[in-house]
């Protein structure tokens, strides 16, 4: 049974969250551009922390799962902070339209589910973290450049017309691999400690 402030911490803590909610949903009906801004900018903490936790960590682990994965968030943190400036309504990136900011949160998503994935590759390997930094690094320079250089990734917003097929199949795609991410970690849950 806890304790009187337990208790009032649980309490104090339902408050702020039902408080919170009730703002952001405010938010979202007066002002969706500020709601993005602030829902992304979350997101894009949490990713950074995901980092900052497993690169602190890294010598007390005992396999490179957490290590991958915060290399692999401090580039997804990327991407969607470039699709929170790339968002139409934010005038830092001008002239360019929604299809951009689609085009990059469906890359970023992209990679959070395939990273997810292969993590558990790292439960019994040993991460080249050099190496897999430069690769993200790569593959975020891709992506950046097919979206805003070459123009060649494909389109996920038409205005107009909307959403197109190939951001709706996508992310079917990404539900299929965030459930064999699932399965995976599943499967190898007796290597994580």
């Amino acid at each position: 049974m806890g304790s009187i402030p337990e208790k009032l911490n649980r309490y104090l803590f339902g408050v702020l969250a039902v408080l919170a909610l009730v703002i952001l949903s405010y938010i979202s009906s007066e002002n969706f551009l500020l709601f993005h801004s602030l829902t992304e900018g979350f997101s894009i903490c949490i990713a950074f922390c995901i980092f900052v936790v497993a690169w602190n960590s890294r010598q007390f682990s005992e396999n490179d799962y957490l290590l991958f994965l915060g290399c692999a968030y401090l580039f997804i943190a990327f991407l969607d902070l470039i699709h929170t400036f790339a968002y139409k309504g934010m005038n830092i990136f001008t002239d360019l339209g929604p299809n951009p900011a689609t085009q990059l949160w469906i890359a970023a998503r992209y990679m959070e589910s395939v990273a997810l994935l292969v993590a558990p590759f790292w439960l019994t390997r040993r991460l080249r973290l050099g190496m897999t930094s430069f690769c993200f690094a790569i593959l975020t320079t891709l992506v950046l450049s097919a979206v805003f250089y070459w123009h060649v990734f494909p389109d996920c917003f038409v205005v107009g017309y909307g959403l197109t097929p190939f951001k709706k199949f996508s992310e079917y795609i990404i539900c299929l691999f965030l459930m064999g991410a699932l399965a995976s970690l599943w499967l190898n849950r007796g290597l994580m400690d």
